[in-house]
This record gives structure tokens, sequence and C-alpha cells, in this order.
């Protein structure tokens, strides 16, 4: 035998490493952070989504309304609720913008976020019909 002993050990006995359950308990313990994040950019996807329809109805309406045309209630209904439109018309421009709130959430904690479109169409020319 060895006269080497190690601190703490009598002769004969053997350390023993136990790593049984620390896998789980480390796991256990990233859960949070992991649906944290995920929650985060599940929200943060909403929002981007929501951005990008806004700035297409927006390019829309504003060719709705250079053309003249009154704002149909099938455009109105595919916005998302609570979207207040703003109409400027300008000399020969129309500035057509698109206004809402949504919640940016964070786990438990949410944050208002205001998302705005803005875009300007020239104004066409209205011809009488000729009779």
């Amino acid at each position: 035998m060895s006269s080497e002993q190690a601190v703490g050990l009598d002769e004969g006995k053997h350390l023993v490493q136990r790593t049984h359950g620390y896998a789980v308990a480390e796991f256990a313990m990233v859960i949070p952070a992991l649906l944290m994040v995920v929650a985060m950019s599940v929200s943060l996807i909403g929002l981007t989504v929501t951005q990008i329809k806004l700035e297409s109805a927006a390019a829309l309406g504003a060719r709705i309304v250079g053309r003249g045309d009154p704002i149909p209630d099938s455009f109105r209904n595919a916005l998302p609720e609570g979207t207040e439109i703003i109409v400027n018309p300008q000399n020969e421009v129309v500035e057509f913008t698109l206004k809402t709130k949504m919640n940016f959430s964070l786990a438990i904690l949410t944050y208002p976020v205001e998302l705005t479109a803005s875009t300007r169409a020239r104004l066409e020319p209205v011809f009488e019909e000729f009779g």
C-alpha cells in the first residue's frame, strides 16, 4: 500500500463522489429563465407582426384616401382592435397614420407600447363624368 493518505480519510476508506441529481437541480434552476426568454420572444414577434400589418394597412389606406374614396368598413375591421385612424390632407398629398397600443410582456410584467405607421399618397384629381 501507498503511504500517502487523503486528508480526512482513514486507512481503507475511499472518497466517493455523489453527482446523482445535480443535472436535475441545475435544470430546475434554469427553467424560469428559459420561460422568460421564450415569453419575451413570443411577445416581440407579436409586436413585429402587428407593426408590419400596420405599415401595409397604412399604405393601402393612403391609396384609398388619395383616390378620394371613403374608407370601407372591411378595412377598419381588418385593423387591430383600438386602432386610431388619422387622415391629414395637405396641398396635393394626404398623410395617413395608424396608431394602436399593445402590451409587451415580461413574464408577469407588462409594458404598454404604442405602434405607429404613417404613409403619404398623392391626391388624385377627381374628374366629373361626362354625360
